[in-house]
């Protein structure tokens, strides 16, 4: 976030997906007004608000007598307002420290519920923000409040909210997680019934176990089949799904970051591959994660979607300790922040009486693998083991 912030600033200018604020906004109004303009822009990539670069872009930072709103305070803002189909921006908010000054970043994720707009007027010291107008923005300028997006980015937008610019195999992605319209045989094959030219087949027995940890050193190794996703019946993706059959967890076989192994140049000192098993939002991969664990029950909860995973069916065997991460730069540092605190993996690793105790090398390699797994899950979420 760093570095991207100081390359945004040496462009000396905003542009359409970011802006600049000297402080944070003392009417909460206009900043729903900005956070509407950049939402709806036609833009593939998140959108940021940095607090703390004056107008002639220079880095001020922000004081300790600045108003600074929390993640908490934006959200709870948020909520109260009337948003059409209760589509609200999805928001982040985080603070970073650039040469000893605070600054503050609001991300706005890139999703497909454009066109955000209101159903009622919000005023508020003379601002008002109307109902029914969609906002966006060009270049360095917003859509003025009494204005309105021209109708050519709106039919974008639209556009963009169906899915109608997308190929098919991108359209995949948004009509998996259409569970309820799916439709299975009950065996192996199933089509999207809104458009049937959308189908599913599971074809084929690939073995069992694997090459890591959770494929060979648990209570029982996972089978590999085959998820084939097609369009009017061409393949547009062949997924690798794993079964835990006894636990009754399936799952797409995850990505896999390298952080150290033994060949690796990095100053770590891996003695065995310390992988990080992960998804990544808006990823077909994921789309089918959600698929699968939807169907499974009558009902999604939040852990359906959440992790560690785990079957929904009956108590539980298995932990995976895998991570969702919501976009390539949060796994760059994720990834760096384990490099950086790799040695107290190993003061963790060292402590082990489980790994001691083995003789068995390969069980011993396993076990190694598996705490890389635990301490790294727990490390992203800011938990100690």
């Amino acid at each position: 976030m760093q570095e991207l912030v100081e390359q945004l600033v040496k462009q000396k200018r905003e542009g359409d997906w970011w802006d600049f604020k000297k402080q944070h906004h003392s009417n909460l109004h206009d900043l729903l007004h900005d956070l509407l303009c950049l939402a709806n822009i036609i833009y593939d990539g998140d959108r940021f608000i940095i607090f703390g670069v004056s107008d002639d872009y220079e880095i001020t930072g922000l004081s300790e007598t600045d108003v600074r709103y929390t993640q908490a305070d934006i959200f709870n803002f948020l909520r109260t307002k009337s948003f059409a189909y209760h589509k609200i921006p999805n928001v982040k908010l985080d603070s970073i420290l650039i040469d000893g000054k605070d600054l503050d970043i609001l991300t706005i994720k890139n999703e497909d519920h454009k066109p955000y707009f209101l159903t009622r007027d919000e005023t508020k010291q003379g601002t008002t923000v109307r109902a029914g107008t969609v906002y966006s923005r060009m270049g360095d300028s917003n859509t003025p409040k009494d204005g309105s997006a021209n109708p050519y980015e709106v039919e974008a937008m639209w556009r963009q909210r169906f899915g109608l610019d997308k190929k098919a195999s991108e359209r995949f992605i948004n009509v998996l997680v259409d569970f309820k319209n799916w439709k299975y045989d009950g065996i192996s094959k199933a089509f999207y019934d809104i458009d049937p030219d959308y189908t599913i087949e599971i074809v084929g027995d690939e073995g069992s176990g694997g090459k890591f940890w959770w494929e060979e050193g648990l209570f029982e190794k996972p089978d590999r089949f085959y998820y084939h996703l097609k369009y009017k019946g061409v393949e547009l993706h062949k997924l690798l799904v794993v079964r835990f059959r006894s636990e009754n967890l399936e799952i797409p076989f995850p990505n896999i970051e390298y952080i150290a192994h033994t060949e690796k140049n990095d100053g770590c000192e891996a003695e065995v591959y310390c992988d990080l098993f992960y998804y990544l939002e808006n990823t077909i991969e994921y789309s089918l994660f959600k698929h699968i664990r939807a169907l499974e029950v009558s009902e999604v909860t939040s852990k359906s979607f959440s992790t560690p995973i785990e079957t929904q069916i009956k108590p539980r065997i298995i932990k995976l300790p895998f991570l969702i991460l919501d976009s390539e730069e949060s796994l760059r540092m994720v990834c760096k922040k384990l490099v950086d605190n790799y040695d107290d993996f190993l003061k963790v690793k060292n402590k082990s009486d489980d790994i001691k105790s083995l003789s068995d090398e390969i069980q011993k390699r396993y076990a190694t693998e598996r705490l890389f797994t635990e301490w790294a899950y727990n490390v992203v979420h800011e938990n100690s083991m």
